[in-house]
């Protein structure tokens, strides 16, 4: 009788322990992302969560980085990421913050080059990560945080010309372009040009810089996006089928991965 007691208590002193332990992690990380390194890199910070025994954070669903501490900087010469988590961990418990970096993407289908009839601008607007053709008496070069460039024909070559190559004059945000790239990561400064030749299925990275911020320098008032040059038809007027990515979801970084 007293060892069935005995066994009784120790059962009772388990579950305690079990108890105290706690019931794993106490909730999601309260993630904030920041561009830094001029928009090449990913910044992370996050408070504490309760019961956590420390911290990873993933790339398209691959753990790049496991430790106790509440920060990391993702780089974006090693990693450029469409979605990124971060987690709490304790044992077998985990609980996740995604972070959704995918650029938003508009198709742009009839784009005529400036010498010919029609919509030859297209419209970036920005914050909303959205690209539109326009007519040259719709732009509004006064517009917040909206980037213009018109489709050209320069004696038979066709090019994007920023608003403050025309006579349209300086908008808010000036967008250059890069030459015929590939990849995720926009690159730096020194690369880019207010007038650039295209071609067909040509992939042009932009930045839409903010003047009033600091022009001429990448910062957290900028934009990135990539150009796909879908297909060019004629000899002048042209006609230019795009598809147009910016990335909205954090300002200043120049991740562009789709």
């Amino acid at each position: 009788m007293k060892r069935l007691y005995l066994v009784a208590l120790l059962g009772i002193g388990v579950l305690a322990l079990a108890g105290c332990r706690g019931g794993g992690v106490g909730g999601n990380p309260e993630v904030t992302a920041t561009a830094v390194n001029q928009g090449a890199d990913l910044k992370l910070t996050w408070k504490s969560v309760e019961g956590a025994d420390g911290y990873r954070v993933y790339c398209d669903g691959n753990k790049i980085w496991e430790k106790k501490d509440t920060t990391y900087t993702i780089k974006g010469d090693s990693n450029v990421c469409k979605t990124v988590e971060v987690s709490a961990y304790s044992g077998s418990d985990e609980q996740k913050t995604q972070i959704d970096l995918t650029p938003k993407s508009s198709t742009i289908n009839g784009l005529v080059s400036h010498d010919g009839s029609g919509n030859s601008w297209v419209k970036l607007d920005l914050p909303n990560g959205a690209a539109s053709s326009v007519r040259q008496t719709d732009v509004d070069k006064t517009a917040t945080n909206i980037g213009w460039f018109v489709f050209y024909n320069n004696s038979g070559t066709p090019q994007f010309k920023d608003a403050s190559a025309t006579s349209v004059g300086n908008a808010d945000m000036e967008v250059a372009f890069t030459a015929s790239s590939s990849g995720n990561l926009a690159p730096g400064t020194g690369s880019y040009n207010t007038v650039m030749s295209t071609s067909a299925n040509a992939y042009h990275f932009f930045w839409a810089d903010k003047r009033d911020a600091g022009y001429d320098s990448m910062d957290n008032s900028d934009y990135f996006g990539v150009i796909k040059v879908l297909s060019i038809s004629g000899s002048g007027p042209f006609t230019a089928n795009l598809e147009i990515y910016i990335q909205n979801k954090v300002k200043g970084l120049r991740w562009v991965k789709f």
